[in-house]
């Protein structure tokens, strides 16, 4: 089994993510049957990516060369803050809007409302603007909407719907966890989502 190098071990722990934190981002699932017989998918303890902290085990020789610096573990650090972020951003939401009995908490919401907008300015910069409230395709989450393609058109991607000339795209969705892994309900709405598309495309 593949370590973490030193360098890397170095920025993690400045960044204060341990190894196992890094192991539950990068997202590697075994199959467990429990004592009645079920089966469930639960997160891997061993590090199965590079030695640079790439979750791709090819990383050197293929994104880099021995001795290179390494860029995927910085983007995989920000991404991991981008998304617990979300995710915090998201519980605050749902906070505020269940409050008093269903009949919300302004302040909580227009506090939450800044931080998304924060969020998908420094993330999303190409956004023409960002909403917590609407739905798209049957989801629930943090969405932007963007202008078309130079040519006009707009994308076919999974979490993307016409709005105006342009284009709404998901870019948090509930139903994510604060590793960004997705539950089974989210797995087959984008599973079914790309069928859709495959169709229409």
């Amino acid at each position: 089994m593949t370590k973490l190098n030193s360098e890397a071990r170095r920025i993690l722990a400045a960044t204060g993510i341990t190894v196992r934190d890094l192991i539950a981002y990068g997202g590697w699932l075994k199959e467990e049957t429990d004592a009645a017989g079920n089966r469930h998918w639960v997160p891997e303890t061993e590090w199965r990516g590079d030695e640079c902290g790439c979750s791709d085990d090819r990383c050197i020789g293929f994104h880099h060369e021995e001795g290179e610096e390494c860029g995927c573990l910085p983007a995989t650090i920000e991404n991991r803050a981008k998304d617990r972020e979300a995710y915090s951003i998201w519980q605050a939401y749902r906070t505020a809007v269940e409050a008093n009995d269903g009949r919300g908490d302004q302040d909580a919401y227009d506090a939450v409302w800044s931080r998304a907008e924060t969020w998908v300015r420094r993330h999303y910069p190409h956004a023409l603007t960002f909403s917590l409230d609407t739905v798209v395709k049957g989801e629930r989450g943090i969405s932007a909407t963007y202008a078309p393609f130079l040519d006009g058109s707009i994308p076919s991607y999974v979490g993307a719907t016409p709005e105006g000339d342009g284009y709404r795209q998901q870019l948090w969705t509930e139903g994510t966890d604060l590793n960004g892994h997705i539950s089974h309900e989210r797995a087959r709405t984008m599973y079914r989502q790309g069928e859709e598309n495959g169709r229409t495309g």
